[in-house]
């Protein structure tokens, strides 16, 4: 009776997972592989992120590089954008926003004290600046735009904000054999639909070089291979004429990932004259 009582116990411990036991696996095992699918998938995307961002950082880098470089070889800069402009109210001094080409006035030009305005000589029209493939702009003294004040990083005051469109950047980029400077005429193009960067360059020593073609502001974003940046979500600049220095904030976001990278600073111009007249003492 004693084995026989024992080989039914051993047939009864055999018998496997009851309905319920296995409904209670099932779910431990479906929270576990719940667990190790949030983990990888948390992770890869992670890594998507962390990835995408090394690239913005090394596209960000590389147009910083690209701009600031310019801007201190530059003997003349010309912004096609929105900037707030000095003005007089009631003998007050103002700032309003206005679209348009921000330029140093050349010697025959004055300044509307009210708008900001270029004026040719006498007064008779306001000046404008021609922008290939895209029309002209009103042009105003750069002097006139509100500008920033530090020396070594860009201003949260919005109305030291340059929202640029183009940016044309006169720079000396080499010499020649007999010892004369090579310019080199640039104008890069933001598009804020496209989130994209475009340059145009051209330089005095190329065959059939048009120094007149070459002072204007080029629109080369129909060119295939004229793409310098992607997913630019800002480009902006801010200038101070007293100091002689721009400060270039960008922004990069991919939409896909939503990685971002922030990069800016200040750039010292090595040509006091460029962002406004020189003044023979």
């Amino acid at each position: 009776m004693e084995n026989k009582g024992a080989g039914m116990m051993k047939k009864n411990n055999n018998k496997g997972f009851t309905f319920i036991e296995l409904v209670i696996y099932m779910g431990i095992l479906g929270i576990f592989m719940v667990a190790v699918v949030t983990f990888i998938g948390s992770t890869l995307n992670a890594y998507k992120v962390n990835n995408s961002r090394k690239k913005l950082q090394t596209q960000a880098s590389e147009t910083y590089d690209m701009v600031s470089d310019m801007l201190m070889a530059g003997t003349e800069v010309k912004i096609v954008g929105s900037a707030y402009i000095k003005g007089t109210s009631a003998g007050v001094d103002t700032y309003t926003q206005r679209d348009g080409c921000f330029v140093v006035p050349a010697d025959k030009e004055k300044v509307d004290k009210t708008s900001g305005a270029i004026i040719a000589e006498g007064g008779l029209a306001a000046r404008t600046e021609s922008i290939v493939n895209g029309g002209s702009a009103a042009c105003y003294d750069i002097a006139a735009v509100k500008p920033f004040t530090s020396t070594d990083t860009p201003s949260t005051d919005k109305q030291t904000m340059i929202d640029v469109k183009y940016l044309y950047i006169k720079y000396t980029s080499d010499l020649t054999n007999d010892g004369a400077n090579i310019y080199t005429y640039c104008t890069l193009k933001y598009d804020e639909t496209e989130k994209k960067l475009y340059v145009y360059k051209t330089n005095s020593n190329d065959a059939g070089f048009d120094e007149v073609a070459a002072s204007k502001i080029h629109d080369n974003s129909s060119a295939g291979d004229s793409v310098v940046c992607k997913n630019v979500e800002q480009f902006k600049l801010q200038v101070n004429p007293d100091t002689g220095t721009f400060a270039i904030i960008l922004e990069l976001d991919d939409p896909q990932t939503s990685a971002q990278y922030d990069m800016n600073g200040v750039v010292s111009l090595r040509n006091s004259f460029v962002l406004k007249k020189h003044e023979w003492k």
